[in-house]
C-alpha cells in the first residue's frame, strides 16, 4: 500500500511478484465481467428491456405465455386418476410434452424479500471489487482528467446499476430500459479499469531520447 501512496508512482514498476499477483486479479475480474453478463443474459431470456420488465415488475411482454403449464392443466384430466384411491400419476402424452417445451422456462416475478437479499449481496462485493481496480488504474500512466472521469464513470454506474432493480419494482415498466443500459455503462467502464492496468503493468515504458 506504500507503493500507491507514493506520488507519481507508476504500475510498471511493481515487483514482478506484484505484477504475478495483480495480473490473476484482473483475468478473474474479467473473468466475472463474463460471467455477469451470461448470467443477466440467462436472467431476462436474452431480451434486454422485455425480460427486465418480466423479472422486476412483473409485466408479462406475451400474454399467451403467461398461463400456467398445460400439464397443470390436464392434471385432473389425463395425469392423475381419482377413484377415492392413492392417485396413479401417468406419463404425459406426446401433445402435452410438445406443449411443455413451447412454454419456454418459467419466469419467477420478484419480490421484495428476494430484491432485498440480492441488493445486500452487491452492496457487500461490488463496491469492494471497484475499489480494487479503481486503484490499479490509478496507477495508470494517463492525464489526472481521464482518470477522474473513467473512475467517477464505474463509481456512478455501479450505484445507479444497483439502483435499477428497484427503480422498476416500485416505478413499473417503463424504467426497465435502466437495467441494460447503466449495465452497459458499468460494464464499459470496469472493463477499461481491467484492460488498461493489465496492459501498462508489463509494458515497458521507452526511454526518453536525451
Amino acid at each position: 500500500m506504500r507503493q500507491f501512496a507514493q506520488k507519481g508512482f507508476a504500475i510498471y514498476r511493481l515487483s514482478v511478484e506484484a505484477k504475478i499477483l495483480y495480473s490473476a486479479f484482473l483475468v478473474f475480474s474479467l473473468a466475472a465481467m463474463v460471467v455477469s453478463a451470461l448470467y443477466y443474459n440467462d436472467l431476462v431470456g436474452g431480451r434486454a428491456v422485455d425480460g427486465a420488465k418480466e423479472y422486476y415488475a412483473g409485466e408479462v411482454s406475451d400474454p399467451d405465455n403467461s398461463n400456467s403449464s398445460p400439464r397443470d392443466n390436464s392434471k385432473s384430466d389425463n395425469n392423475e386418476v381419482d377413484s377415492g384411491g392413492p392417485a396413479i400419476t401417468l406419463p404425459p402424452d406426446e401433445l402435452e410434452i410438445e406443449e411443455a417445451q413451447n412454454t419456454g422456462p418459467i419466469l419467477l416475478t420478484m419480490t421484495w424479500r428476494k430484491l432485498l437479499e440480492v441488493t445486500h449481496f452487491h452492496l457487500f462485493t461490488l463496491p469492494v471489487f471497484l475499489l480494487i481496480i479503481s486503484h490499479l488504474f490509478a496507477l495508470c500512466g494517463m492525464r489526472p482528467w481521464v482518470k477522474v472521469g473513467i473512475i467517477v464513470s464505474g463509481s456512478l454506474s455501479s450505484g445507479v446499476h444497483m439502483a435499477a432493480p428497484w427503480v422498476i419494482f416500485y416505478g413499473g415498466a417503463s424504467w426497465a430500459w435502466l437495467m441494460p443500459v447503466t449495465g452497459t455503462w458499468m460494464a464499459v467502464s470496469m472493463v477499461v479499469m481491467i484492460l488498461w492496468p493489465a496492459w501498462a503493468m508489463w509494458k515497458r515504458p521507452q526511454e526518453s531520447s536525451r
